[in-house]
């Protein structure tokens, strides 16, 4: 077969195949929305699900009766009837019916004072706010876990058939986080959470190897942008769906938990009608024919030898086929500057501070005079902001590229930290307790500047990067490994973020301003631009440390003519 001469075959127009189009949408709702879902998904329904801990705990010492649930949706269900009604409730109708006796219940119990004193416990009991923090922290100690066991998973299973496999694991998730009501269990959701935890730990390291390994390189930091898009499409539409109006009431809250069955059922049912990656098919298990037929469909043109000629030339490189051992990875000269680029990427996104800006939110929009009520809403406002402001990142990366992403944005990350800090501050001032909302509005304003920019740069580009300056045979490993960091560096932030924003106040965040300018001077220095090369010259360009690339580029192109030849 007749080759395109290599500048004709980097020209050639991109094919928006169905086949690709397709396979990317499914493994990004399948996986990708679902870790999004899930960092958000105990945010707004918080409060209703910590009176439920409190609630059972109390049951089970015999202080409410076993038929708690039902007395209490029939008392909450009356005062809701009598609202919507407009009726005028007088002073005699609420003590009758918040005095109604449990059956069973000899002495009887004032049921609107239960319920308020049962909220107080939710909220400042140190052992409710133990369970809570183990709730929530068990779903990133279980991602680590997800994320270390995820590259021999890869290699094993291969990315297609991983994404398949871990269904399993989220309709299991789902069972136990919408039985808990029925079962008179907590533990089911700590369960559900450790269950949820270690599916994300997999599936962001499955979802970005398989986006980076299908994508023409001309558009790979495009697609590789789409798994941070679902991502915050999945937190958005967490909040949506736990806010107190629609799943996060008293009574329906499972269903924030029951919902992740039906983005894994998806991905069961579409995922087969994908292609495998011809990458892992020609590099990983040497089944160059399937490879180049899945590449047919992805590409939708008959000529693919000049990228299947590319990954023989990268599988030559690498000698074997083997699955690379963490100490082969930690221990090979070549891949020690990668590693360290992935592994700090990876911190630097988490250590950036975003959770504790999403943390900090409440604070100031009720400093800002938001109607409490309100609040929820708002919160998904700042997640809808940093879902659209993804948007624009799936084309500009190609057009600007990685490094540029990265350096300016988190310039302005950083300027809005200090602008945050100056008007924290500020609040605290007696003396100028007139302007103190004039000075959270700026906070406020200041906070969605620094969301923009992480949406934009550190949100979605150290996926990309990280799958695309290594060679086939460690990029499995390697994605595992510095998905590790990241998941120990939020397990971290979680723990003592709470505490440094006491000790600390308006100076919390002094630290990830520090972050921020280590970042900006590792990445002007040690990281590469990686558009529109393959995963082989940038790996060989930085393992030269930069250097004569054009001399690299060529040798490789004479590589591939003498394999044509």
């Amino acid at each position: 077969m007749a080759h395109r001469p290599q500048k004709e075959q980097d020209e050639r127009e991109i094919n928006y195949t169905f086949t690709l189009l397709f396979s990317v949408a499914i493994c990004v709702i399948g996986n990708s929305f679902l870790y999004g879902y899930n960092i958000g998904v105990v945010n707004n329904p918080a409060g209703v699900i910590r009176v439920f801990y409190v609630e059972t705990i109390m049951i089970r010492k015999e202080l409410l009766p076993e038929n708690w649930f039902e007395i209490k949706d029939q008392y909450l269900e009356m005062m809701e009837n009598m609202k919507m009604q407009n009726l005028t409730v007088n002073l005699t109708v609420i003590s009758d019916t918040s005095n109604a006796t449990a059956p069973g219940n000899a002495s009887g119990f004032n049921i609107s004072d239960t319920i308020a004193k049962i909220k107080y416990v939710s909220e400042n009991d140190d052992k409710v706010e133990l369970l809570w923090s183990v709730t929530v922290a068990i779903f990133v100690l279980f991602g680590m876990i997800g994320a270390f066991a995820s590259g021999k998973f890869a290699d094993y299973f291969g990315r297609k058939k991983g994404m398949i496999i871990i269904t399993v694991i989220m309709f299991l998730a789902a069972i136990c986080g919408g039985i808990p009501i029925v079962a008179r269990s907590f533990e089911v959701i700590i369960v559900h959470r450790a269950l949820v935890g270690l599916h994300c730990g997999l599936n962001v390291s499955l979802a970005s190897l398989y986006l980076a390994e299908i994508s023409p390189k001309k558009i790979r930091g495009a697609i590789g942008t789409c798994h941070q898009l679902f991502i915050t499409i999945g937190i958005l539409w967490s909040n949506i769906m736990g806010v107190s109006k629609l799943a996060g009431t008293h009574k329906q809250w499972p269903w924030v938990f029951i919902f992740n069955a039906f983005p894994a059922l998806i991905c069961l049912v579409a995922m087969p009608f994908c292609p495998e990656s011809p990458r892992y098919l020609l590099i990983n298990r040497g089944d160059e024919e399937t490879a180049r037929h899945g590449l047919k469909s992805l590409r939708g043109y008959l000529d693919v030898e000049d990228e299947i000629d590319e990954m023989k030339v990268e599988a030559r490189k690498s000698q074997s086929v083997k699955q690379f051992s963490l100490k082969e990875l930690l221990t090979s000269p070549e891949l020690r500057v990668p590693i360290i680029i992935a592994c700090c990427l990876q911190i630097a996104q988490q250590f950036s501070g975003i959770n504790a800006v999403m943390s900090y939110s409440s604070f100031m929009y009720e400093n800002a005079g938001v109607d409490l009520k309100l609040i929820e809403w708002i919160v998904c406002l700042t997640s809808l902001i940093n879902m659209l402001t993804t948007l624009p990142a799936v084309p500009m990366i190609e057009k600007l590229g990685r490094r540029m992403l990265l350096l300016f944005p988190m310039v302005l990350m950083a300027v809005s930290f200090v602008i945050l800090t100056i008007f924290h501050n500020l609040q605290y001032d007696e003396g100028l307790q007139g302007s103190r909302h004039i000075f959270a509005i700026i906070g406020i304003v200041a906070m969605h500047t620094y969301v923009i920019g992480f949406a934009v740069g550190l949100g979605p580009i150290p996926f990309i990067v990280v799958g695309e300056i290594f060679r086939q045979e460690p990029r499995a490993a390697a994605m595992s490994l510095s998905l590790t960091f990241n998941w120990i560096c939020n397990f971290i932030l979680m723990m003592v973020f709470r505490f440094m924003q006491k000790a600390m106040r308006g100076f919390v965040y002094l630290p990830f301003i520090g972050v921020l300018v280590l970042a900006l001077i590792f990445i002007w220095f040690m990281v590469p631009e990686t558009k529109n090369k393959t995963f082989d010259q940038i790996a060989a360009s930085i393992h030269k440390g930069g250097r004569n690339q054009d001399n690299m580029l060529n040798h490789e192109g004479e590589e591939l003519q003498s394999m044509k030849a």
